[in-house]
């Protein structure tokens, strides 16, 4: 616990030098619109995936050097196993970047991981305050009403992500298994 303490506190220091003070607000990001519009044209998932990566890549950019080193500490916190220590980070980083969805995002990851299903549902409707195009998020909400067995709001979540990523793999395969469960065999 100390030794946490010890390392946050050298992290923000350091942070400190890079601008801790600077507050962060995602604006509107017309390449994201661009790359967004091309996912949704894509006629496949070969061509989609490429967009899909550049769309993710976009999405872990937060513009403050500050809030991106914050996702560096919180991804390698989470590697070493200490999801306690990644989700001070996130909180660090949604702090600085109010309007920045991806810490969110990684936070409903951890609670997911941790199966603390309304932390998880609490953070992934923070992201999609932000970003209502994550269909990561969305894909992540439908998960876990599917483990809830609440399946027609799966379904609703799965598609809701192939709305904004038609060739989105995981949705897919969601609604290839829901539908004939939620609408009958002939879904």
């Amino acid at each position: 616990m100390l030794r946490r303490a010890f390392l946050i506190l050298g992290c923000l220091a350091g942070l400190a030098a890079c601008g801790l003070a600077e507050r962060v607000r995602t604006p509107h990001d017309p390449e994201l619109d661009a790359l967004f519009a091309q996912l949704k044209a894509a006629p496949d998932a070969d061509h989609a995936k490429p967009l899909e990566e550049r769309i993710w890549a976009r999405w872990g950019r937060s513009g403050s050097p500050t809030v991106d080193i914050l996702l560096e500490r919180a991804s390698a916190a989470e590697n070493a196993g200490d999801k306690d220590l990644a989700a001070e980070f996130l909180t660090q980083a949604s702090d600085l970047a109010p309007g920045f969805a991806e810490p969110w995002n990684r936070r409903a990851v951890l609670a997911y991981d941790a199966h603390d299903y309304t932390g998880a549902i609490a953070a992934i409707e923070e992201t999609l305050k932000r970003e209502p195009r994550h269909f990561g998020a969305l894909t992540g909400l439908a998960l876990i009403y599917e483990d809830l067995g609440r399946k027609r709001q799966a379904l609703m979540a799965y598609r809701a992500a192939l709305a904004v990523h038609p060739h989105f793999a995981e949705a897919l395969r969601g609604v290839a298994r829901l539908a004939p469960q939620v609408e009958g065999s002939d879904a």
